[in-house]
């Protein structure tokens, strides 16, 4: 069964540094590996205390008090794209598709660079099943962080399960595994799996090798 990936509980308050992925349906897990990001030194340690609490209420399944947090922060820092991205995650981890839909657009209106958050809202899309505007949204990702894995597996996802579109899941998934920091023998063998589908017969192969090129 293919799963989503979601980049987890964004730790950084003012842009996009992000956790290792975790799948989008399991607990979300906090990890000290933080990014360094310039902006976020210019934070007033009384609002990075309080986003830390958050992402820990976040973490240990206190929503509502997360919830009450990353609201004021995001009122009070209408520039940073932290808070929004974590109410994103907050609201897809309680089945709230739509409101997290609201929250992450707002996330990418505060900073397009922010691969993040345009790969959990590809996960919304696809949970939505607008899957045009999860393509969309995961292309966007990698554009603008060619090495942000979890966008690329998200991707031969997509393409691979909902698009029906196997050679374009194929080089996802095989970028994935380029990009990956540990290897990851499940998608090793859809890459398998997938070769095998494309190289099935001469014949389709022809014939796909030709609509590719009409």
């Amino acid at each position: 069964m293919r799963v989503a990936l979601s980049s987890g509980i964004v730790l950084m308050l003012a842009a996009c540094g992000s956790t290792p992925a975790t799948p989008d349906l399991a607990a979300v897990v906090p990890t000290d590996a933080v990014q360094t990001d310039p902006a976020a030194q210019a934070v007033p340690e009384e609002a990075v205390r309080r986003f830390d609490q958050a992402v820990a209420d976040l973490s240990e399944g206190d929503l509502a008090g997360a919830e009450q947090e990353l609201n004021a922060l995001a009122a009070e820092y209408p520039t940073y794209s932290g808070p929004p991205l974590n109410l994103g995650i907050l609201h897809a981890k309680a089945g709230r598709l739509r409101q997290a839909e609201q929250a992450l657009r707002e996330a990418v209106a505060r900073n397009d660079a922010n691969a993040a958050a345009y790969n959990e809202l590809g996960i919304v899309y696809r949970r939505l099943g607008r899957f045009a505007e999860a393509d969309e949204a995961y292309g966007h990702a990698v554009r603008v962080d060619p090495q942000y894995a979890p966008a690329y597996l998200n991707l031969g996802v997509l393409c691979d399960l909902y698009l029906q579109q196997p050679r374009r899941a194929l080089e996802a998934y095989e970028r994935y595994l380029a990009l990956a920091a540990t290897p990851d023998e499940k998608v090793g063998q859809w890459v398998a799996e997938l070769r095998r589908r494309l190289g099935a017969g001469p014949q389709a192969a022809r014939t796909e090798a030709a609509e590719d090129g009409a």
